[in-house]
């Protein structure tokens, strides 16, 4: 939701902007209306508005110095300037010192809807790029973070910091009012894709009863979220940010979890377990599916793990079938993963037993049908459908081939894993979008099959060399040129 002003000295004017307003839901919320120009300027300074409505002549102060004072302070604020008068050079003034759009008195409803509708999605791509740009900075460290977060913070900081990361059940969601907390708290939000927001709370105390407390409550547009452990000062930002995106994801292990306060991991003990467990199954001591399944279900369960563990139990499978040749040859899709990398690749820890057990437990082939036609559709079936979610262990069901086997038919006929396919499917799309198209990239990281901002981000880099901002931009020189 962007935050509003409006100033007019028509007091018949602000109403007609305030219907505008409001007619738009939840994407616009207005936090002044006035007709002095001096109070909007003050609750500039002190508020931080998105968007500031500005009548072009008003007494005391014009709309056009009103811009010009805002920009000496530095305030990144957009402007939509309305006036009675349809002069060319007060449209001209005002576009020379930025002014998103003019409109004309009496407003005409259906052309400042356009405005409106063009003022959101600018906005939108202003904010994702904004704010994907400092998470990458607090995450990596690359500046100085403190700058950062005084430039987000409105007031002098207090000692603790705490990250929340929350997905939303639908992209139209409201983060204003989500986190209810003490009055000695300040908090910024970075929007990192369709449905994902990032809260970096700063208090004078641990916040994490209320948190909890204020996210259960909120179920209705709340998926999951992960709750980092409060630090002093600064100097753990980046950890902070890793460990509540770890713990927006435990709902893997377990569904139920879909609020979780992130535990550090148990590797050691992963470990031993997963020692066990590739022993049993190489001595067949597992006889079917459920039996493993329900083994790994309860070990998670009775030592209360997380995601984080389930990384550690594949990583340390895939370390073991590495070291056997026979077995390696044959595992055609066991890579190391990070947690994100988990959750594109299967759906739950279910999924992830399901996947191990059929890998690892030599079986004889069982194929129904002609493997090498079933397979050709659900090559057809992925070029089509690339931007969904979508698991190997699913689409070999539903094309009747045994998953080990579709492994191996990927590397032979595709000469790359099931991952690795659908994300160059994706990264060229992609490359098409942002060379000929001129949706923002949180719009093409939707259509591409991603719903964390950051992750495509990440992704797109490792594949393509540079950030999807950069990439278009070099595009566009580069056709400048030609």
């Amino acid at each position: 939701m962007y935050r509003v002003v409006i100033v007019d000295d028509e007091p018949w004017a602000l109403i007609g902007i305030r219907k505008l307003i409001e007619r738009n839901g939840n994407k616009f919320k207005i936090i002044c209306e006035t007709t002095e120009p001096l109070k909007a300027l003050e609750v500039i300074c002190e508020e931080y508005p998105d968007v500031v409505f500005a009548d072009i002549r008003m007494p005391d102060m014009t709309g056009i110095e009103l811009m010009q004072r805002t920009r000496a302070l530095e305030r990144d604020v957009d402007f939509v300037v309305i006036s009675g008068f349809a002069d060319f050079s007060y449209v001209q003034q005002a576009l020379q010192e930025g002014a998103m759009d003019y409109q004309l008195k009496p407003l005409d409803m259906e052309k400042a809807q356009e405005m409106l509708d063009k003022l959101y999605k600018k906005l939108e791509n202003k904010r994702s790029t904004n704010d994907l740009s400092h998470y990458i900075s607090l995450l990596e460290e690359y500046t100085e973070i403190q700058l950062i977060l005084n430039s987000r913070f409105r007031h002098k900081p207090y000692k603790r910091y705490q990250v929340v990361t929350v997905y939303f059940k639908s992209a139209e969601y409201d983060e204003v009012g989500l986190l209810e907390l003490e009055s000695k708290v300040q908090l910024t939000t970075l929007k990192l894709g369709p449905k994902k927001c990032v809260f970096i709370i700063n208090s004078d105390a641990d916040q994490s009863g209320l948190i909890y407390r204020s996210l259960t409550s909120k179920e209705n547009i709340v998926d999951r979220a992960g709750i980092s452990l409060s630090s002093d000062g600064t100097n753990h930002i980046s950890m902070l940010l890793k460990t509540s995106d770890i713990a927006s994801n435990d709902c893997f292990v377990d569904r139920s979890r879909r609020i979780s306060q992130y535990s550090k991991g148990k590797k050691n003990l992963v470990k031993q377990f997963a020692e066990g467990l590739i022993e049993a199954l190489e001595r067949v001591q597992y006889k079917n599916l459920k039996d493993f399944t329900s083994g790994i279900s309860d070990f998670f369960t009775v030592n209360q793990l997380g995601i984080e563990d389930a990384v550690s139990l594949w990583n340390e499978i895939v370390m073991h079938t590495s070291k056997d040749n026979e077995s390696s040859s044959r595992m055609m899709d066991f890579e190391f993963l990070d947690y994100s990398e988990m959750k594109e690749k299967f759906m739950n820890l279910e999924m992830l037993c399901e996947y191990v057990f059929e890998q690892l437990s030599y079986l004889e082939r069982d194929q129904l049908g002609d493997a090498n036609t079933k397979f050709n559709e659900l090559l057809q079936y992925i070029d089509k459908h690339f931007h969904e979610e979508l698991y190997l262990k699913d689409l070999s069901t539903k094309y009747f081939i045994n998953v080990s086997y579709c492994c191996e038919l990927f590397k032979k006929v595709t000469s790359m894993t099931f991952s690795q396919y659908i994300t160059d499917l994706r990264m060229k799309k992609a490359v098409e979008l942002l060379q000929n198209s001129n949706l923002s990239i949180a719009e093409v990281c939707k259509c591409v099959g991603y719903s964390d901002y950051f992750y495509f981000n990440k992704v797109f880099k490792r594949n393509m060399g540079s950030t999807p901002s950069k990439y278009r931009k070099a595009s566009g020189d580069m056709n400048a040129l030609n």
